[in-house]
């Protein structure tokens, strides 16, 4: 993968999570303190700037109360979205 890939894929994944940050009315530090993130590190994500591991990926995800599936909907046909309890 060469680091154009790599950074179309940072820029949509952080894309993605500012739309949903915004689509459930939050600010960068609700949810940084929803998912236990510092602030600055989800700035970062939502431009693209870092590369996020799963880990952090599900954190955010369950700020949302959803599932890490939430990133790329292709996933969806796979295992569709689960609220979590």
């Amino acid at each position: 993968m060469t680091d154009e890939q790599k950074q179309i894929i940072r820029s949509r994944i952080g894309q993605r999570i500012t739309a949903l940050r915004n689509l459930h009315g939050m600010t960068i530090t609700e949810l940084a303190d929803k998912s236990g993130l510092q602030r600055s590190h989800i700035s970062r994500i939502e431009v693209g700037k870092y590369s996020v591991n799963i880990e952090t990926l599900q954190s955010i995800a369950e700020a949302f109360g959803m599932t890490v599936d939430i990133i790329d909907e292709r996933l969806t046909n796979l295992a569709p979205l689960v609220k979590l309890v």
